[in-house]
C-alpha cells in the first residue's frame, strides 16, 4: 500500500499534464466518476490548427487577482505536497473566461480535480501548444469539443467546481499539445505579448467600442457587376460595387469604426486606387497604436471579416503586423513585412493603428 502511494505521489509529480487526469482519481475515489478519461482517448488534432491572430489574458481585464502561480505547494484541499501545474486567478463566479489565442477545442467536459475542464490547441509563433481551463461548473461551459474558437472568445465561466476553495480560473500552457507536461503560464504569456481584453470584447461579434451590440450576419454582393466603380461616401474618389457593399455592412455593425477606401497612393502597388480596399480605425488617430478598447474594437471588426470573408470577397486582411489572406487560410496569422512598401516596425507601416482589407477583384 505505502508502495502504491508513493507510485502514485511520483507520478503526480513527474508525469504529463493528462495523465494527471487519470490517476487523481488515486487521491480521490469519489471522484473518479468524474476522471477525464485516459491519455489515449484524448483527440489528436488531425490537421494542422492555423497561427493564431494574438495571445490574451485568459480573464477581462480588471476582473480578476493572481493568487496562486506555478511551482510545488501543499495543496489547499487534499493537503499533498505535489506540482501546481497552473496559474490560479480568482475572480468573481460567472466572470467569462476567455480563449487565450485562436485555436480548436480538444476537450470539453468533467475531469478529476478540475471540475470541468477546456482543452484548446493552437498554433503559436509556428508551434503548437494547448491551453487549460479549469474548475467551471457544468453550466459555464460554452464550447463543445471540436468547436473553432478565436483568441479572446468567450469559452467559459468562472466556477469553483472539483478542488477549488473558492471561484477561480485554473490555467494552463502545455507546449506540444493537450497531451504534453504543462510549463509557468505566466512567462509563457509575457514572452508571446499577451494583452488584456476589454469585457466588452469577451464575446465574438460583440460591437465595436462598447456599444453593446451584436453584428449582423455578412451579405453576400448581390448586384450584376462587382467591379463597377461607385462613388466612395469616404473620399472624393470611386470604389467597386462589392467594396460599396462591404463598407455599408462595416458602418451598420460596427458605428463606432471610422473608414477610407479611395486614395490615389502615386507610385505604390495598391489596391486603394482601384477601389478595392478601404483602411479602418475604432477611436483612436492614424498614427496613434490602437489599445483598450479601441484595440478590442479592431480585433472584433477584424474578426468579423475574417469569419464572412467568403460571403463578403475578403481576399486579405492586415493588422497588428500580421497577415491573413483567404488564398492561404489554412497557415492562418502570418507576419506583416510591409508588402515592399511600408515599414512593418512603423505604427502605421505596420498596421497598429488601422486595419487594412482588400476585397477581391
Amino acid at each position: 500500500m505505502a508502495k502504491t502511494a508513493i507510485l502514485a505521489v511520483a507520478t503526480l509529480l513527474f508525469a504529463p499534464a493528462s495523465l494527471l487526469l487519470a490517476v487523481g482519481a488515486l487521491l480521490s475515489p469519489a471522484a473518479q466518476a468524474q476522471c477525464l478519461p485516459g491519455t489515449s482517448t484524448i483527440p489528436r488534432t488531425e490537421a494542422t490548427v492555423p497561427e493564431t491572430a494574438r495571445v490574451v489574458v485568459p480573464l477581462p481585464a480588471g476582473s480578476w487577482v493572481r493568487t496562486s502561480g506555478y511551482g510545488m505547494r501543499t495543496h489547499p484541499v487534499t493537503g499533498v505536497y505535489r506540482l501546481h501545474g497552473g496559474l490560479d486567478l480568482a475572480a468573481p463566479a460567472d466572470t467569462p473566461i476567455l480563449a487565450a489565442a485562436d485555436g480548436r477545442i480538444a476537450f470539453a467536459g468533467p475531469a478529476s480535480g478540475y471540475g470541468h475542464l477546456i482543452l484548446i490547441e493552437h498554433t503559436v509563433a509556428g508551434s503548437p501548444v494547448a491551453t487549460g481551463y479549469g474548475h467551471m461548473l457544468a453550466r459555464g461551459m460554452h464550447v463543445t469539443t471540436g468547436d473553432v474558437v478565436v483568441a479572446g472568445q468567450h469559452i467559459g465561466d468562472v466556477g469553483a467546481d472539483g478542488y477549488a476553495t473558492g471561484p477561480h480560473l485554473h490555467f494552463e500552457v502545455r507546449p506540444g499539445g493537450a497531451q504534453a507536461a504543462r510549463v509557468d503560464p505566466e512567462p509563457w504569456l509575457a514572452s508571446h505579448g499577451a494583452v488584456e481584453a476589454v469585457a466588452a470584447g469577451a464575446d465574438p461579434g460583440a460591437a465595436a467600442a462598447g456599444c453593446g451590440q451584436v453584428a449582423a450576419d455578412a451579405m453576400s454582393y448581390s448586384g450584376q457587376n462587382p467591379d463597377r466603380l461607385v462613388d466612395d461616401p469616404t473620399s472624393t474618389g470611386r470604389i467597386t460595387e462589392r467594396t460599396a457593399n462591404v463598407l455599408a455592412q462595416l458602418q451598420t455593425n460596427f458605428p463606432d469604426s471610422r473608414w477610407s477606401c479611395w486614395s490615389p497612393r502615386p507610385g505604390q502597388k495598391s489596391e486603394h486606387p482601384l477601389g478595392r480596399a478601404c483602411d479602418g480605425t475604432f477611436g483612436n488617430s492614424i498614427g496613434t497604436a490602437a489599445s483598450g478598447p479601441a484595440l478590442e474594437a479592431g480585433w472584433t471588426v477584424t474578426t468579423w471579416l475574417k469569419d464572412n470573408a467568403q460571403t463578403l470577397g475578403v481576399q486579405y486582411l492586415i493588422w497588428q503586423g500580421r497577415i491573413w489572406s483567404a488564398a492561404r487560410s489554412d497557415e492562418g496569422w502570418r507576419p506583416y513585412g510591409g508588402g515592399g512598401m511600408h515599414d512593418p516596425g512603423d505604427v502605421t507601416g505596420g498596421h497598429y493603428d488601422h486595419l487594412h482589407v482588400t476585397l477581391t477583384a
